[in-house]
């Protein structure tokens, strides 16, 4: 069988996603990964063979509508407009995606399309190929309806196959624990999360510890000067105050960045999920991804959610006891230093955590999640 996995434009998109797609290639089936053009790279890292369903760069698709006119983009992430904006480069990436993915099913028609929550490319192609698609997020991420603004900015594709929005999947996947999902998120299936990485060379001070308390400080993987920075540098300096060591996974101009400052911080890109198990705790954005590796390592949490649209999430990792959630407002200077000394020093977020990975343990593996996902077409 042929599984065409579509991927949206962070490397967070194609880790998520990894699993599901490995295991389909481990079983005998067929499998193309797309992504944009700037993350092939990610896609080939992991296993899987890459499509390039972009040809127009990242930021180009950000920054210019199909018209022609330039995006206004607010500064604040969490603004009406800045999530229309973000809805509408979805639908740019989408609808160049489709060209390329139309190319492609000319060749080599896919039986079951797999996407990302906003990949909406799976959807258009899966109506016109009369095939099942089918939408896989992670910890709950968007599991109901299309982002703001994707459908106004895909109106001539949706037109030209008879549609007036994107169509519903044949099935929802996700990776989130139940004891940590929203009480409003769609109904899924469950996946169990296996963490999945682009890897590296090991060397050994990232699986063995050393004498002082590691502790882990991610922005994700899509840090940079303008994304995260600032709560990165924040955070190692107040750990540094405590005398932890400091190791940031980061992509190299952040982390070259960073040693420039702080010098005797490990800072790269390195696989978390090697890496983690020695730590004492992570620091980190609410990222999905980061907290679940983070909860199968048994390492409580401190979470920063910069975005709204994590934050109820961040909400319930610290409800469950695994970790302590601090908002923008809330992350003074006393309260986080009040933070990383409990999170350090009491060892129930720790065993709670403990609790959590055990649950993940027992959701169903991406290979019997496998089975009902072929059994679609």
């Amino acid at each position: 069988m042929r599984l065409l996995f579509v991927t949206g434009p962070t490397p967070s998109n194609v880790f998520a996603l990894a699993p599901l797609a490995l295991a389909a290639r481990d079983a005998g089936h067929q499998v193309f990964m797309s992504t944009v053009r700037e993350r092939t790279s990610v896609v080939t890292g992991v296993g899987l063979p890459a499509l390039a369903a972009t040809t127009t760069p990242l930021a180009d698709l950000k920054a210019t509508r199909r018209s022609g006119e330039r995006e206004h983009v607010p500064d604040d992430v969490d603004h009406p407009e800045f999530i229309r904006y973000t809805g509408r480069w979805f639908g740019r990436v989408a609808a160049e995606s489709l060209v390329t993915l139309r190319e492609v099913a000319a060749a080599w028609r896919p039986d079951v399309v797999i996407g990302g929550p906003h990949a909406y490319a799976a959807a258009l192609l899966a109506h016109e190929l009369s095939v099942p698609w089918v939408r896989h997020t992670w910890t709950a991420l968007d599991t109901r309806g299309i982002h703001i603004g994707s459908e106004a900015e895909l109106a001539p594709e949706l037109g030209w196959l008879g549609l007036d929005r994107i169509p519903p999947p044949a099935m929802l996947i996700d990776n989130c624990p139940p004891s940590i999902r929203q009480a409003d998120a769609a109904p899924a299936q469950q996946i169990r999360y296996i963490p999945v990485n682009s890897q590296c060379t090991t060397e050994p001070w990232m699986y063995a510890p050393g004498e002082r308390r590691r502790v882990c400080v991610t922005g994700g993987s899509m840090a940079a000067r303008d994304n995260n920075f600032e709560l990165i540098r924040s955070m190692v300096k107040h750990l540094r105050a405590l005398g932890a060591e400091v190791v940031v996974p980061a992509p190299q101009e952040t982390a070259d960045a960073l040693r420039a400052e702080f010098g005797d911080i490990r800072a790269g890109w390195f696989p978390l999920d090697v890496v983690m198990p020695t730590c004492a705790l992570v620091v980190h954005h609410a990222g999905g991804l980061t907290g679940l590796t983070a909860t199968l390592s048994h390492v409580p949490q401190l979470l920063l959610p910069q975005e709204a649209k994590v934050r109820e999430s961040s909400r319930l990792v610290a409800a469950y006891g695994c970790g302590i959630s601090l908002l923008p407002d809330e992350a003074t200077e006393d309260r986080v230093a009040d933070a990383l000394e409990e999170l350090l020093h009491k060892p129930s977020y720790a065993e709670r955590a403990g609790d959590l990975a055990r649950e993940i343990d027992g959701m169903p593996a991406p290979v019997e999640v496998l089975d009902l996902v072929t059994s679609l077409a």
